[in-house]
């Protein structure tokens, strides 16, 4: 099974079309977009905010890319929002899903007949305003050392903004949300979360910071050593390919990727393309 992962297509607004052409020529089997769809820089409405901009960019700009592009080439479409994404704006993407895309937070869905997709859209507490994603890390770290947080920010609610202030000692945790969706896995899985794991080459700002999330390492390295987990996909830190030179890294047996964005370069579009052996041994992934 060939599948084209790739991350924060909102980087540029060309990204979600050379992603689709690029599937295309690939003979891609699977494409799994990791969150960040909707582009940063959206063309001004009179009268619509921001969770309006974002809603009629997913009902008419990308729905349509995507439906004719199934129509081209009939695949499995694993994709969700992220930090950059209001959650309002998720509405419209939700009457699809199961149709025309399977979305990812939370879910659990059948890749193939021996191996499951798993995903996790959240993020620890970020520097940027919109909060409908974010949430403290872990208990014992609720965000990265050194890293540059603000608390204040807003959320969508019914498509209206509102103001907000995230608890650090707030039980609302990644590690909590972590744990509960542990415990529908009972097979081999790829995990696709936003957040890259902390203290890899996943992970690191430009200025050297690491800023993954601590949970969703742990939560890598548990499944891992249980031999469940094969691949875990990640995006968010979009430099972090660049500054570390490496889109890779393994923990324990498992393969984690990053493809990044980068904005030295924002109308190159990134992406890695893999290879998923379904053995009754042991599925395995190879980049290709």
């Amino acid at each position: 099974m060939k599948i084209l992962f790739t991350s924060d297509i909102h980087a540029n607004e060309n990204h979600l079309f050379s992603m689709l052409l690029t599937a295309e020529k690939e003979k891609a089997d699977a494409v799994i977009i990791g969150g960040d769809i909707v582009p940063h820089n959206l063309p001004h409405t009179d009268g619509m905010d921001i969770v309006g901009l974002q809603s009629k960019y997913l009902r008419d700009v990308f729905l349509p890319a995507v439906e004719n592009f199934r129509q081209k080439r009939n695949i499995p479409v694993y994709l969700d929002l992220a930090n950059d994404d209001f959650i309002a704006a998720r509405k419209i993407l939700e009457k699809y899903d199961g149709k025309l895309f399977s979305l990812l937070h939370e879910r659990k869905h059948k890749l193939t007949e021996t191996v499951d997709i798993i995903g996790y859209m959240n993020v620890p507490i970020t520097p940027f305003g919109i909060k409908d994603w974010e949430k403290p890390d872990a208990a014992d770290q609720p965000y990265a050392p050194g890293n540059a947080i603000s608390l204040n920010g807003c959320i969508s609610v019914n498509g209206m903004l509102e103001k907000t202030v995230i608890d650090l000692a707030s039980e609302d945790t990644i590690e909590n949300d972590l744990a509960r969706l542990s415990e529908t896995i009972d097979r081999p899985f790829i995990f696709v979360s936003h957040a890259p794991p902390y203290q890899t080459p996943l992970d690191v700002l430009y200025d050297g910071t690491h800023v993954g999330s601590l949970s969703i390492r742990r939560f890598i390295e548990k499944w891992s050593e249980k031999g469940h987990l094969i691949a875990s996909l990640h995006g968010h830190i979009h430099e972090s390919p660049a500054r570390s030179g490496s889109i890779r890294t393994e923990i324990g047996t498992s393969l984690c990727i990053n493809p990044g964005q980068d904005s030295r370069r924002i109308a190159v579009f990134q992406y890695v393309i893999f290879k998923l052996t379904d053995t009754e041994k042991r599925p395995t992934v190879q980049m290709l």
